[in-house]
């Protein structure tokens, strides 16, 4: 600013738009008109000059002086009266140029006209008094310039000039010789008085930036001061800062919300202990948790490292307090809340250790508790059981009844659970319906009691949503340290226990024996060979016939899967098909097992037909048999009424109207159906009467026992009435004498399979042995 100001002085003041510091420049014309008691003083001084001198002299030239010097005078204070009324914060380049010209102008004519009166009253007069006066009031009123008008140099140097010089002229001119030498000096005290005047405008314009310097601190003292205290009250954690003697030095907004502290506690100077004791007193916080804090306080200030503390306050807010070492020896106290962050943790690790359907342990945290298990085991040698549940029947649940019943079909399970196990037994839901329960401290009748416990409760039939539905429970059971030296081991074990269990019937218990393992171990390696065989070709279908009773005559064949296995030889179906089924292969197999079967079919004689077993599983996926059905019939040509499917009643037992959608479905392709073993399960009649079975097999059990048991005669006889006035034929199975032959036909049975009438064969032998593939048994 200081340049700017002096390129104003030295320039006489341009236009704002080159630059001039309008600010600047205002402040000094300010300064002109700043005192008016010093104005009029020396204007009255002004007129006193020439009216003296006229006192003294009678010269009228001092009479108009005089009335001159008091016009100008007037007109000077008027103008600084009319400067002074105004407010000039707001005045443009052009008003400040006009009063600076106005103060200007006034200062000069009224300097020339006292000027030229000295010089008269010391050129035209010897009147010392008018001498003394004139040149006493040109040097008191040009001393009295340089102290009022420093702010302007230009017009001190004008005034000094329009002052002294008269006065120096009238001195040398004067008769006086002695005033001659007087008259030089005035010319040293002209310049002495502008080297004065300079000096105080630098002063004058140092003192100005330093002022303005002054108020851009304080403004950015003022607004980094409204920025900090912005920054600390939006800040979300609360903040202290405690000195030396633990006495408040600033805090923040959320720090006196977070603990409810009033504004007198927030104020600088706060003790420490002040504070402490509201928030015991409020019950805030507790005197224990008061004295972890005062220890932590002692633990900072000592070891100069921060610290925290979680506090959990009256209200329910978890808040997390860092104590760190401040400057000068104080104490920053920054607090969290961390109420919602705790709870989201909580929450979080909720969910990464229990499952969210059933609230019971999840996998992970089984992983946990059977680690630790085993490391009690090794360090104290107390035993425990793993046993692993599976729910029978949960999968029909979920397929007909739909997922959300499934859902509450689970948790009500696990509820049953829980009340069926021990306080201290870890009960998680392992994934899907699969359980697992780790029960320390158990020995073999306590752990067969617990599992027993949870089959019973398990055999209550669940009611959800006035649905009623029948789940139970198979359990494979492990003893550790005895069945499973490691967690994977005794997992494994268990497992092979639990699908003894399914296999034995479902709905009970079985512990773990190592004939187990190497019974698994041969089934997993028959399934491996299965799923190659399956690929490779090594699966064929056998023909059964079954002949008219009355003609003698082969009317069908039943197509029976066989494997021959490279080193095993033929595998029986009874051991490879259960397998197949476990594992999933059946559906597969079932579809190979169709289109041969129709294949081969298309080129018997065409009374011929053939039948195909249909597993149950295959009717999971109905779009797949369906069109399995369809294929095998378009790729072989073969007429569809030639097509029997033989099921066996599982199948309505597991899923009535999915399996009587689909067989309807079958049915309309021309497709014909046979309900096989009949009398080996439930066997309802009403079976018969309900499904669109065109044929039904009665088992081989009752032809063993036709001639001795009046009770399968009775079955067989009474199954034939029905299927007479139904129009179905009856297969008699297992026919292995003539004496069974005549007396399940005497019974009413139309139709028979067996022994008698041929083994199972490969098609080769069939063809090649009667080329047509059609013969009579007669």
């Amino acid at each position: 600013m200081t340049g700017a100001l002096k390129r104003l002085v030295a320039t006489g003041g341009r236009k704002q738009d080159e630059g001039i510091d309008l600010t600047g420049y205002t402040l000094l014309v300010s300064s002109l008109f700043s005192s008016p008691a010093s104005i009029i003083p020396g204007g009255i001084a002004g007129i006193l000059t020439p009216f003296l001198c006229w006192i003294s002299t009678g010269m009228d030239i001092f009479m108009s002086l005089t009335i001159l010097v008091t016009l100008i005078v007037i007109l000077r204070i008027m103008t600084v009266v009319a400067y002074r009324r105004r407010n000039h914060a707001q005045d443009s380049y052009a008003e400040t140029r006009r009063w600076d010209r106005d103060y200007f102008l006034g200062a000069t004519v009224f300097s020339a006209a006292l000027g030229y009166s000295c010089y008269v009253a010391l050129v035209q007069t010897d009147d010392p008094a008018a001498h003394i006066t004139s040149v006493a009031s040109t040097i008191a009123l040009a001393s009295g310039y340089v102290a009022r008008n420093a702010g302007r140099p230009k017009f001190v140097a004008v005034q000094l000039l329009t002052f002294c010089i008269p006065m120096a002229i009238g001195l040398i001119g004067a008769h006086n010789p002695y005033y001659r030498y007087i008259g030089y000096f005035a010319f040293l005290y002209v310049a002495a008085n502008i080297a004065i005047t300079n000096s105080l405008h630098r002063n004058l314009l140092a003192l100005s930036d330093a002022n303005k310097q002054s108020k851009a601190l304080a403004s950015a003292l003022h607004s980094q001061n409204l920025t900090l205290d912005a920054a600390l009250n939006t800040m979300i954690d609360g903040l202290a800062m405690f000195d030396r003697s633990l006495k408040l030095a600033v805090s923040n907004a959320p720090h006196s919300t977070l603990y409810g502290l009033p504004e007198t506690l927030a104020l600088p100077g706060t003790p420490l202990t002040a504070i402490a004791r509201f928030l015991v007193e409020r019950q805030v916080i507790s005197q224990e948790q008061l004295r972890d804090i005062r220890t932590a306080l002692t633990e900072v200030q000592a070891s100069q490292q921060a610290t925290s503390r979680e506090l959990v306050t009256r209200g329910g807010l978890v808040l997390v307090v860092t104590l760190a070492p401040a400057a000068e020896g104080g104490i920053l106290m920054l607090t969290e809340d961390a109420t919602e962050r705790k709870a989201t943790e909580a929450r979080i690790e909720q969910m990464a250790r229990f499952d969210e359907l059933t609230g019971l342990a999840n996998r992970f945290e089984y992983t946990t508790q059977i680690g630790e298990a085993f490391a009690k085991l090794e360090r104290t040698g107390e035993g425990f059981a793993l046993l692993y549940l599976d729910l029978d029947g949960f999968k029909q649940v979920n397929d007909s009844l739909g997922h959300d019943i499934g859902d509450r079909v689970l948790m009500e399970t696990a509820s049953r659970l829980r009340g069926a196990i021990r306080g201290n037994d870890m009960l998680a839901r392992f994934g899907g319906d699969e359980f697992l329960l780790i029960l320390p401290s158990a020995d073999h009748l306590a752990v067969t009691a617990i599992a027993q416990r949870m089959i019973d409760v398990m055999s209550r039939a669940f009611d959800v949503d006035g649905k009623t539905v029948y789940v139970t429970a198979s359990i494979g059971i492990a003893m550790a340290p005895l069945d499973g030296a490691n967690p994977a081991d005794l997992l494994r074990h268990a497992d092979t226990a639990l699908y003894k269990a399914k296999s034995a019937g479902r709905n009970m218990l079985m512990f773990f024996n190592p004939a187990m393992a190497e019974e698994m171990m041969e089934r997993h390696e028959i399934e491996v060979d299965l799923r190659k065989a399956c690929t490779d070709g090594s699966l064929e279908l056998y023909y059964q016939p079954i002949i008219d009773l009355k003609t003698q005559k082969i009317v069908s064949r039943e197509a029976l899967m066989r494997w021959r296995h490279p080193t095993r030889g033929m595998v029986p179906p009874g051991v490879f098909i259960p397998i197949a089924e476990q594992s999933g292969l059946i559906a597969g197999m079932g579809d190979w097992a169709i289109r041969q079967a129709c294949r081969d079919a298309a080129g018997w004689e065409p009374g011929i037909g053939v039948s195909v077993n249909v597993s149950p599983l295959q009717f999971r996926e109905p779009l797949r048999i369906v069109e399995s059905v369809k294929q095998a019939l378009l790729a072989s040509q073969l007429e569809s009424r030639r097509l029997m499917l033989e099921v066996t009643e599982s199948l309505l037992i597991e899923d009535d109207k999915l399996a009587l959608s689909v067989l309807d479905e079958l049915r309309a392709l021309g497709v014909t159906f046979a309900l096989d073993d009949f009398g080996t399960g439930y066997s309802s009649l009403a079976y018969l009467s309900t499904y669109p079975f065109a044929q039904v097999k009665i088992d081989q059990s009752f032809a063993r026992e036709v001639h001795t048991n009046e009770a399968s005669k009775a079955v067989i006889e009474a199954v034939c009435q029905l299927a007479r006035r139904l129009q179905m034929n009856v297969v008699v199975e297992g026919i292995e004498t003539e004496q069974q032959r005549i007396a399940v036909q005497l019974l009413g049975a139309h139709r028979a399979q067996g022994f008698l009438f041929g083994r199972p064969e490969a098609l080769a032998s069939i063809k090649g042995r009667n080329g047509s593939g059609n013969r009579s048994v007669a």
